[in-house]
């Protein structure tokens, strides 16, 4: 594959890629929802972490596409959060060069076994380890546009924005998803976004 073909995967979620770290200092916690739609972070433990941290896919999408990004979380599990922390005011962020990211064994061997289901010669438009009738709409595409269009365009102002954003997006092309199905894909992002932004210095 091409880095560009990874880079599709990864934003796409359907590969996740990784950082080795040496003590980095890391905050660890769970998220609990307080009000519709808002989150707050519940922190749980502080250390200095070595190891290897999963990152999010838009932040893998920049370090491909840029040569290099700085990020201030990392990828963690449904209703918790990995994040950086510091003694000092400003915690700062963490530069990820495009040549330090991996991807772990067992990531890789999901991912090729997941690939088995196709032809080798299956183009990145179609859904790794997809099964029957190719899928109504060309999600690769769709993140590839949202990260596309958060760089040039910047973030927009609100969820109800990014989501009518897409959907103008998708009417170019003569398509129309169900107005929940974009919004569900792209809460997600929308929810780190707004965190990674309160965890930021005032």
């Amino acid at each position: 594959m091409t880095e560009l073909d990874i880079a599709n995967f990864a934003i796409a979620g359907e590969l996740t890629l990784s950082v080795v770290v040496v003590r980095l200092p890391l905050e660890e916690g769970s998220v609990e929802e307080v009000d519709d739609g808002h989150f707050i972070d519940i922190p749980e433990r502080q250390h200095w972490f070595t190891g290897t941290l999963d990152l999010w896919p838009h932040d893998v999408w920049q370090a491909m596409t840029a040569g290099s990004h700085d990020v201030t979380s990392f990828r963690a599990e449904h209703g918790r959060y990995r994040s950086l922390w510091s003694r000092d005011a400003e915690a700062g962020a963490f530069t990820v060069p495009r040549d330090r990211l991996v991807v772990r064994h067992a990531e890789l061997e999901r991912f090729e076994a997941a690939q088995e289901a196709g032809p080798p010669d299956r183009t990145v438009a179609v859904r790794v380890g997809s099964r029957g009738a190719l899928p109504k709409y060309d999600w690769d595409e769709f993140w590839c546009e949202v990260a596309v269009s958060m760089q040039i365009d910047g973030m927009p102002a609100s969820q109800a924005a990014m989501v009518r954003r897409m959907e103008d997006w998708f009417a170019t092309r003569d398509q129309h998803p169900d107005r929940s199905t974009v919004k569900k894909k792209i809460a997600l992002l929308w929810r780190r976004h707004q965190e990674a932004l309160a965890r930021l210095p005032a």
